[in-house]
């Protein structure tokens, strides 16, 4: 396993657990991902997991959403692809939105960078 394949598990213990809520036994626990791999690809802890979990969804909408709808030459193809791929990613509204729960927790402060750019 790779540092890139962790992201969309740690994503989701986030989702359900929120960051004050996600312990790293907890990350452990639901991701299977054992406690030397996790330190090792975030040897500054949870909180580098968070990050690397907010930049790894910015990458995603700006790939998935912002490149295809700024590059396409035929626009409503370029919104139907949009539309299929935020349909895709928040599972038809069963998938909250981690980077607008993050915004919205306490924990905004500590990734008002990363919040901010995304929003």
């Amino acid at each position: 396993m790779e540092r890139e394949d962790t992201l969309p598990l740690l994503g989701e213990v986030f989702r359900e657990f929120g960051f004050e809520g996600a312990s790293l036994s907890l990350i452990h626990k639901q991701t299977g991902i054992g406690r030397g791999s996790l330190y090792h690809f975030f040897p500054l802890g949870k909180e580098e997991m968070a990050a690397a979990v907010l930049s790894n969804i910015d990458a995603w909408f700006e790939r998935e959403v912002f490149e295809p709808l700024a590059e396409s030459a035929e626009p409503e193809v370029a919104i139907d692809r949009m539309f299929t791929s935020v349909d895709a990613y928040f599972r038809s509204g069963k998938r909250i939105c981690l980077v607008g729960a993050f915004a919205l927790s306490d924990t905004r402060d500590r990734f008002a960078v990363a919040l901010s750019t995304f929003f």
